[in-house]
């Protein structure tokens, strides 16, 4: 009995959209059978979402207080949710920022640097912030007032970033 081999796995270029199915027992001179494998293309929900998130990754440097903001946003609504006794200690927090900065420059002025208006507005973008979480961590995250002024705030931050990093 003569005994035939058959090969065990077919080798496929990478790539290879089309694979050749050898031909099976009991049909001899049957043409061989070829099963064309066409790849699906992306939705365009996911081609957008793709594009976007290539972007923001590319550009996440330049984003990054912007990206902080909203997650300090959501953090803040959890924590209104789930403790919001936090309140007693985000509120006499607030002005640490600017008290860090007059006891640095009274006790050590030369670590203040050359540029003391920089350590100044972010001493006061730090404080608005502790304090405008205090705030939404007390009365919610729903009050409009407070919402409109977490925007300002995001975007002086924001301003704040750009004009720092260009100017290094």
């Amino acid at each position: 009995m003569v005994r035939r081999s058959r090969p065990r796995t077919v080798q496929v270029p990478p790539g290879a959209t089309t694979v050749r199915i050898p031909t099976q027992r009991g049909t001899k001179g049957a043409p061989p059978v070829f099963v064309v494998v066409s790849e699906s293309r992306p939705s365009l929900s996911s081609r957008l979402a793709r594009a976007a998130g290539g972007w923001a990754w590319r550009h996440r440097a330049f984003w990054a207080p912007t990206g902080y903001a909203a997650l300090a946003y959501l953090l803040t609504t959890v924590i209104h949710l789930i403790a919001p006794w936090m309140v007693f200690f985000l509120a006499p927090a607030s002005p640490v920022p600017l008290l860090a900065l007059w006891w640095t420059r009274v006790k050590q002025p030369e670590r203040v640097g050359e540029r003391p208006g920089r350590l100044l507005t972010a001493a006061a973008l730090a404080t608005l912030a502790v304090a405008w979480a205090a705030a939404i961590v007390h009365y919610g995250p729903l009050t409009v007032l407070l919402a409109w002024a977490w925007v300002g705030l995001t975007v002086a931050v924001q301003v704040f970033w750009l004009v720092v990093r260009r100017s290094k």
